[in-house]
């Protein structure tokens, strides 16, 4: 587990290293920020602001600094939390941005990736006890058209033709936070406004863990333990459950895992189309803006949900399969 974590942390060193020094060589951020007009007086003022007056090298140091939670004053060690510095748009601490976005992309994300495991798992197993069968053959048509549809293109389908053309018997909204102010009951959390980008968002998923769970299934249904344990009366069920799942989940788990962390960025295109005040849709003002610290703020929640999410299923493998920790 030592090895596993300092593993993580080069990982997550290597990743913002080059994340800032890509950003080191966008032309002139303050120039952007005034305009090409502004004087050059208002510009160099910019620049001491946020310190883009300062060599390369200086500033990233201060950035990793910013990670060091502890500060010292008067001789003694204090809590500081995480800076990352501020906003060039709106001049708010980038953490207290992201604090303000990340809940509602959690839980979207939480959502959409528990439909699909749900679902995809049951489905998986199924098609595995029916393998060749047209009903297999058709659910893997539909399984890879999802895994290929754009996320974008998805959103706006299901935007359209759910919240717009059927409205009147669906209910659900075109667009929508989490968050809804009600007039006479204040702020509530509209769950109605999450169903339809959570759906939209698991599609992709969804197929993915049909497939691998279904043919990870079908390869533990061949080996001879199984068909030892078939030969002595054991019914399908408790074969499923004592024999098959736990040893076909090592695939499913490793995607579930990647595609988890991935919806905290991959999201961007369906919070815009939904107006889900989310973290992706935070990403996408900021690259629009061009408001590099907001930029490098979500990237890096990024970057460690993926080094703690790769770490947490390395512990599983172990409780899954024994074998994972014998090599290791």
């Amino acid at each position: 587990m030592i090895r596993r974590l300092l593993h993580g942390l080069g990982v997550l060193w290597g990743t913002l290293t080059v994340v800032f020094f890509l950003f080191t060589l966008v032309p002139d951020p303050a120039r952007q920020l005034a305009g090409q007009n502004e004087q050059e007086a208002v510009v160099e003022a910019i620049r001491v602001k946020y310190g883009l007056d300062q060599p390369a090298h200086v500033r990233y140091g201060q950035f990793l600094r910013g990670f060091i939670p502890m500060e010292m004053h008067s001789g003694q060690l204090q809590w500081s939390g995480v800076n990352l510095g501020r906003s060039f748009i709106t001049d708010r601490p980038v953490m207290e941005a992201i604090a303000g976005a990340l809940p509602a992309t959690l839980v979207l994300a939480c959502l959409a990736m528990a439909m699909a495991l749900c679902m995809g798992l049951a489905i998986g197993f199924g098609l595995s006890l029916i393998t060749g069968s047209w009903l297999d053959r058709l659910v893997l048509g539909f399984a890879a058209l999802g895994m290929s549809a754009p996320s974008f293109v998805m959103a706006i389908g299901v935007s359209w033709l759910f919240g717009s053309v059927w409205h009147q018997w669906t209910g659900l909204p075109m667009t929508g936070g989490l968050w809804e102010v009600h007039p006479f009951e204040g702020p509530r959390v509209a769950w109605q406004h999450l169903l339809l980008p959570a759906c939209t968002l698991g599609v992709r998923p969804l197929s993915v863990v049909i497939q691998l769970t279904r043919n990870s299934a079908s390869e533990v249904l061949k080996q001879s333990y199984v068909r030892t344990a078939r030969s002595k009366g054991l019914s399908t069920g408790r074969l499923m459950v004592k024999h098959v799942m736990r040893n076909s989940l090592n695939p499913v788990l490793t995607a579930a895992s990647g595609w988890f962390a991935s919806m905290l960025a991959g999201a961007v295109f369906v919070e815009f189309v939904f107006g889900w005040q989310g973290m992706g849709l935070l990403m996408f003002r900021a690259l629009e803006q061009s408001d590099l610290p907001i930029i490098l703020g979500c990237v890096t929640v990024v970057a460690t949900t993926f080094v703690v999410i790769n770490g947490l299923v390395d512990v599983l493998y172990g409780w899954l399969d024994p074998r994972t920790r014998i090599n290791a």
